[in-house]
């Protein structure tokens, strides 16, 4: 600020300030706020171009005409921070109070700037004398903490809470306000405390209490103290809901996901089910898929709402069912048409130690008698007929599953997908008719166009098990007309139509036997498909290494590794050009370096990929892959 500036704003605020009565002297206030509020506009604009000299001197002419608008000084004030500037803010407020010297926040103010002059007992009598006329007033005890804390008065300001308590004689009040300066102090112990006093009376803050905390947790050995504390509070009477929820958030975060679940089980959270569905929900996401269920079992078994009880039960069900799926040792860089859903196995092996099966039905059955005809119901028959589809193979049971929620389940979309798999499941059967029967119903009953993408999806399907290739490539057409590019089944579509035109006429018996296999296959019976892929023999223009390397795919599915293998070793020593070279050497590298423990055996695989396949679509994982296992920059 300039000194003429300066000198100008003493001189103005020394003038007596008149109130114009007239409509005239009304039209030039009205004017002169107007231009007040263009200043104040521009000098913000100048503020956040970093142009601060510039926006002061516009804040000061604001001020200059109207000094009792204080907030305009508070925007002076943090353009000018620091010792340096505090002489001169301090001549201005100094005047400013002449005009409003019961202002608590600007008296705070004032000795912010002392403080930051080192004339601190100035400054403590100055915020002392404030406290002494507003003894009861807990907003004026917050507004001295403010510019305390902003003059690094910290001692001071917990100092002055403290005392704030015992004359407002209430323990807890000012908790958050001491919480936060004792956390920036790196004080664990206090800031925890503090924390959860407030917690304890606001249950309504425990998201934010708890985000607090765990920014704590960052610091070795907050953790220890944190928790000590918590459970120091708990033991004390009273209802202490929400410590226990923000405990079991920390040892969540923690990942401490068995004594997450314990901490709410051993407690009455009874009124707080929402919060503890959300921890359920992050215990899943995280894959502690038993901590979870408990507290799935909990929920459904003591919730008063029982859409929510329901709900609970549905996410129970799915923390088994995905048990019955095995783990992955190590996630492949190779594939045969990945994602595709005309090529997919759609048939589950769960793990032979997984004794889940016969419990996740169980859930699901107890939710349709929870919630009859609800859509949470339909979901659950939905589940149920699709582990029975593709885990435990009982399809006739599938089938009258999917046939209930095509007939009555309450939305379209429940239907459609329900409808979807019961063509799937009668394909499963070997039944066609069936199939198109049901294809047929979908269309008419849902008022669905024959040629949308789903239902030609569905006619694809079973025209492979009809090995009929003419129709198949004519269905394949209009689905690459009915489907959006956007559209992953466009994609799905167009590879599957490679396939065929790449490998032979419609009368290749390789190709009928290629397509027979097919049908094996989405009947679930893998052992047929692989004889009948292994019969398949050819040269590089036929289809018989693309049936070399679906029966690689079976038998890694099926856990045969050895049969796997050698089946791999088969490939590559046949088909040297086939451009599935490159998946195949990816497999059998994988084998070496997760299966077989070898993984330097790996590396000449890898490496001849990279040199010999650059257009392998996962070239760069690759890379990265045998960066790994070589070391170095190679």
């Amino acid at each position: 600020m300039s000194r003429v500036a300066r000198g100008f704003f003493i001189i103005v605020l020394s003038m007596p300030i008149f109130f114009p009565e007239t409509a005239y002297a009304q039209r030039i206030l009205t004017q002169t706020k107007s231009n007040d509020q263009m200043l104040e506009k521009r000098a913000s604009s100048l503020a956040r171009l970093g142009k601060t000299e510039e926006a002061v001197d516009l804040y000061l002419q604001i001020l200059y005409k109207n000094p009792r608008n204080y907030n305009i000084y508070f925007r002076v004030s943090s353009l000018m921070p620091g010792r340096e500037n505090a002489p001169v803010l301090l001549e201005i407020l100094e005047d400013i109070l002449k005009t409003q010297s019961k202002n608590t926040r600007l008296a705070a103010e004032k000795g912010r700037l002392l403080y930051l002059l080192d004339r601190k007992e100035e400054a403590k009598q100055d915020w002392q004398r404030i406290i002494q006329n507003n003894r009861n007033d807990k907003f004026v005890y917050s507004s001295i903490t403010n510019s305390m804390l902003q003059a690094g008065a910290t001692t001071e300001a917990v100092e002055l809470l403290t005392a704030g308590r015992l004359t407002l004689n209430d323990p807890e009040v000012f908790a958050m306000d001491l919480a936060r300066i004792h956390a920036a102090k790196h004080d664990y112990d206090l800031a925890s405390q503090e924390y959860f006093k407030h917690l304890d009376k606001n249950p309504g803050m425990l998201d934010h209490i708890a985000n607090q905390l765990i920014r704590l947790l960052e610091n070795d050995g907050a953790f220890e103290i944190i928790n000590g504390n918590l459970k120091l509070l708990m033991m004390k009477p009273g209802d202490h809901q929400s410590l226990v929820l923000a405990q079991a958030k920390l040892l969540l975060h923690e990942q401490q996901y068995e004594e997450c679940a314990r901490t709410i089980l051993a407690s009455n959270v009874s009124r707080s089910m929402q919060h503890v569905m959300s921890i359920a929900d992050d215990l899943m996401a995280e894959q502690a898929l038993l901590p979870a269920a408990d507290l799935y079992v909990f929920i459904s078994a003591n919730s008063r709402d029982k859409r929510q009880a329901g709900e609970a039960l549905l996410k129970l069900a799915s923390t088994y069912e995905y048990r019955l799926h095995p783990e992955e040792k190590y996630k492949s860089l190779s594939g045969y048409f990945p994602g595709n859903q005309f090529l997919a196995l759609d048939v589950s092996i769960p793990s032979g130690e997984d004794a889940s099966l016969e419990r996740t039905l169980k859930l699901y059955d107890s939710l349709q008698t929870l919630l009859p005809r609800t859509n949470e119901a339909f979901q659950a028959s939905f589940h149920i007929a699709e582990i029975q589809l593709m885990v435990s193979g009982d399809v006739d049971r599938a089938i009258r599953g999917f046939q209930n929620i095509f007939s009555n389940a309450p939305r379209n979309e429940i239907r459609l997908a329900g409808g979807r798999r019961l063509v799937d499941a009668w394909l499963v059967k070997g039944d066609t008719s069936a199939a198109r029967q049901v294809l047929d119903e979908i269309v008419n009953e849902l008022n669905i166009d024959e040629d949308a993408s789903p239902i030609v999806a569905s006619r694809i399907k079973i025209l492979i098990h009809e090995g009929d290739i003419l129709r198949l490539k004519k269905e394949l057409l209009n689905l690459s007309g009915a489907a959006a590019p956007s559209d992953p089944i466009f994609n799905d579509g167009l590879e599957f139509m490679a396939l065929l035109e790449g490998n032979g006429e419609e009368n290749d018996p390789s190709l009928q036997e290629y397509l027979k296999a097919e049908r094996f296959v989405g009947q679930h019976k893998l052992t047929e498909a692989l004889k009948t892929l292994r019969s398949i023999q050819g040269g590089p223009n036929s289809i018989a290494d693309e049936a070399g390397v679906r029966s690689i795919q079976i038998l890694l599915a099926l856990g045969n590794a050895n049969d796997a293998v050698n089946a791999m070793d088969d490939f590559l020593n046949t088909y040297a050009d086939s451009p599935w070279r490159a998946h195949v050497l990816v497999w059998r590298g994988e084998a070496l370096q997760f299966t077989q423990g070898d993984p330097q055996a790996a590396i000449p695989f890898y490496e001849e990929v990279i040199i010999n396949h650059p257009q392998f679509l996962g070239i760069q994982e690759l890379r990265i892959r045998l960066r790994s296992l070589i070391g170095g920059d190679s």
